[in-house]
């Protein structure tokens, strides 16, 4: 059933119905949808394999999703809402550590949910997770010192920063799984002329074999994480962090 050109944007834009089959609940949707999502991602969910699933039909699942855009953005602030439990659990003294904290949460949540890497900047995210942990990232670095076009830019890329990791990680892994038993087999020449041409690239491809994948992916990430907050944390002390010229979109 497609969505109509006057429907709302977003599924957070309209009020949610009254459950009318006591079969069905909006949480038991979200909750099919995102088991789906995690087993077979994109490929695997539609709205009649949702209804299958919980033995209802799929007129039935229109009453509470019109589409499956809208089970996306269900889908998604569902499982933001468990990095903002994560932070609600154990709040950080101060906001390099408050920021360490978030981004590792949600590094952890998008590899429980791989999925949740394209959906992040594929769906609207007004869902009261979403706005919820966006306000608690805005608030650390607001307590910090950042403010206005800053406080918007700070927390973009913090976010930036863990999304292109998350994403790079889950490719190095599926590749590295893939191609580790056939790799010095079948590589053999291109090795050899790296030895050649590109000595230096050849050595840390070299040094990459037999690497514990969990372990190299945690100390990279962390990396890229102390150089992105201690790049903020100069900016801070060189007053650098209050521009005050208004109208840009905040990051979310």
């Amino acid at each position: 059933m497609p969505a109509s050109d006057d429907a709302p944007l977003s599924v957070w834009l309209r009020p949610e119905k009254p459950p009318r089959d006591r079969r069905l609940t909006r949480d038991r949707i979200v909750g099919r949808t995102v088991e789906i999502l995690d087993a077979e991602g994109h490929r695997g969910l539609s709205m009649r394999r949702v209804a299958t699933d919980l033995g209802v039909t799929a007129g039935s699942l229109y009453w509470y999703v019109t589409t499956k855009d809208e089970l996306l953005e269900l889908a998604l602030d569902a499982v933001l809402g468990e990095v903002l439990a994560d932070l609600r659990a154990a709040p950080a003294p101060g906001w390099r550590e408050g920021l360490a904290r978030l981004a590792r949460s949600t590094r952890a949540m998008m590899l429980r949910h791989p999925w949740v890497v394209s959906d992040l900047t594929a769906q609207p995210n007004l869902g009261p997770n979403a706005l919820a942990l966006a306000e608690a990232g805005l608030a650390v670095l607001s307590r910090a010192g950042f403010a206005e076009r800053d406080l918007d830019a700070a927390l973009a890329a913090v976010n930036d920063q863990v999304t292109g990791a998350v994403a790079a990680e889950i490719t190095w892994r599926t590749v590295t799984a893939r191609a580790a038993a056939r790799w010095p087999g079948e590589a053999g020449d291109l090795l050899a002329g790296l030895h050649r041409d590109h000595p230096r690239l050849a050595r840390r491809m070299a040094a990459a074999t037999g690497v514990d994948v969990d372990a190299e992916c945690d100390r990279r990430f962390t990396f890229a994480l102390d150089c992105l907050l201690d790049g903020l944390a100069l900016r801070l002390a060189g007053g650098n962090g209050g521009d005050t010229t208004v109208g840009a979109p905040r990051g979310t």
